[in-house]
C-alpha cells in the first residue's frame, strides 16, 4: 500500500503531516513543563482518514518534525514510540475490532481509547524515568510521573473533544 502511493496521495500526506506541526506549534497552552495541543487529535484523525500505517506515517513525520525543529529533539525518538503505540491501539480497536466503521460513536470511542493510550503511555515513560533513571522508588516514581502529565491531561481532554468535531470537517477536506 505505501510503496504505490500517488504523487497526489503523497502531498495530501505531506500537506496533513505539516498540519500537525503547524497546529503544536501555533495553537498551544502551557501547563507545566508541557502544553496543551490538538497535534493528537490529528494523528487519531490521520488514522481514521488513512488506515493506522499512514496514520502512523503522518504522525511520525507531524509530531517528529515539531519535536526535531523546537528544541527537542533529544527525545524525538519517544515522540514516536509513543505515537506509533497510540497508532498500534487504534489499529487492534478500529480497523480490527471495529471493522474501520466511521460511525460517530465509533470515532468518539476511537478519541476516548487514543486519549486513554496516550495518558498510558505518557505516565509509564516518566514512571521509569524517575524510577530507573533518578533512582527513585516505585511509588515517588508514579506520584512524580503523576504531577508531570499536566500537559498530557489536558491534550487527552482536547483529543476526545476535537476528534468527533475534526473528523468529519477533514474528511470532507482531503476525501476530495
Amino acid at each position: 500500500m505505501m510503496n504505490r502511493l500517488t504523487t497526489r496521495q503523497l502531498v495530501e500526506l505531506s500537506l496533513y503531516a505539516a498540519l500537525i506541526i503547524i497546529s503544536v506549534q501555533f495553537l498551544r497552552i502551557p501547563v507545566g513543563v508541557q502544553f496543551v495541543h490538538i497535534g493528537n487529535a490529528l494523528v487519531v484523525v490521520a488514522v481514521l482518514l488513512y488506515g493506522s500505517r499512514l496514520g502512523a506515517l503522518v504522525a511520525t513525520v507531524g509530531l517528529g518534525l515539531f519535536d526535531m525543529l523546537n528544541g527537542y529533539a533529544a527525545v524525538v525518538w519517544i515522540t514516536i514510540l509513543e505515537s506509533l503505540i497510540v497508532c498500534l491501539v487504534l489499529h487492534l480497536v478500529f480497523e480490527k475490532m471495529m471493522h474501520s466503521d466511521s460511525q460517530t460513536r465509533n470515532v468518539v470511542i476511537v478519541g476516548i481509547i487514543a486519549a486513554i493510550t496516550k495518558m498510558v503511555s505518557n505516565l509509564s515513560k516518566y514512571t521509569i524515568i524517575n524510577g530507573l533513571i533518578g533512582g527513585v522508588n516505585m511509588r515517588v516514581a508514579v506520584v512524580a510521573a503523576v504531577l508531570k502529565i499536566g500537559g498530557t491531561f489536558g491534550t487527552a481532554l482536547v483529543t476526545i473533544i476535537a476528534v468527533p468535531i475534526l473528523y468529519p470537517i477533514l474528511k470532507r477536506i482531503f476525501r476530495r
